[in-house]
């Protein structure tokens, strides 16, 4: 099952869905209604279901799965005195919280918290505002994951090279270390086509570069489009972000959404936690 969206945040209006260019977002999630094959609908997790024709969206009542039910943005986990259950989301301010995290597990609407009750994505501090590295560190802000540096204060990470060793090698598909220095993972660096398969090309905005196997040459490369992927591989290639359409020429893998306003998005928040 893919589960890219445990916690996510906002961070702003993205552009063209980058088909041609190789390129895909985790904030550009297809929906279980978009999908046409039974494996994608079962890969997509708990929140759809097949009928043996299509893929649907279960009620939020239908969901069972905590993890699901937060990330279906339409649905919150709710814990009463009758126990756990799957609900339509309403506010944020209904949910209780004490951490990030806690809100987060409760819907993917709601990442801020005043310690108390939780809150929507335009509530969230800057790293900036905190002053201390017990609030700063591993904090949920619109600008990226939250790093507290001696003599540097509190500031978001937004490139590799901001990140220490223990936080370089947390960053998978996004960073390598080598030479005392942690710096931007390529589709070049992978040597077996086994493990060519897509690099993080933004650690803090969740968004990726495809990559393809060039047997000519024996070497990895960024994939200029997304024609090397089958009906089989489209949908998780792209970790849940395209589908595979059938057409009168066979098919071809689609990117979901051309375009997104909001971008919910997760890359440090699963990596460092």
């Amino acid at each position: 099952m893919i589960k890219i969206v445990l916690a996510l945040f906002f961070v702003g209006c993205l552009g063209s869905s980058g088909q041609s260019s190789g390129q895909f977002y985790t904030s550009n999630q297809c929906t279980c209604e978009q999908l046409s094959f039974q494996s994608d609908c079962t890969t997509m997790g708990p929140q759809c279901t097949w009928d043996g024709t299509s893929c649907s969206t279960l009620d939020c009542d239908k969901i069972t799965d905590s993890i699901a039910c937060a990330a279906n943005l339409k649905c919150m986990w709710t814990t009463t005195s009758s126990g756990t259950s799957c609900k339509p989301f309403t506010f944020c301010s209904q949910i209780s919280g004490a951490t990030q995290m806690q809100c987060l597990l409760s819907s993917n609407n709601c990442p801020f918290t005043n310690g108390t009750k939780c809150g929507s994505s335009n509530q969230l501090h800057s790293c900036s505002h905190f002053t201390a590295s017990q609030y700063c560190e591993g904090y949920i802000s619109q600008d990226g994951i939250c790093m507290w540096r001696d003599g540097g204060g509190c500031t978001a990470a937004q490139n590799c090279t901001s990140l220490n060793q223990s936080e370089c090698n947390l960053a998978n598909y996004g960073c390598k270390y080598t030479s005392n220095t942690c710096s931007q993972l390529l589709c070049s660096d992978y040597t077996t086509q086994q493990s060519c398969t897509f690099v993080m090309s933004a650690i803090y905005k969740g968004d990726y570069q495809l990559c393809s196997w060039d047997s000519t040459a024996g070497k990895c490369q960024a994939a200029q489009n997304y024609g090397g992927l089958g009906q089989g591989n489209c949908y998780t290639m792209t970790l849940g972000t395209s589908r595979w359409v059938s057409t009168s020429t066979g098919g071809e893998c689609l990117s979901c959404y051309a375009k997104i306003a909001l971008a919910f998005i997760t890359t440090l928040v699963i990596i460092m936690i």
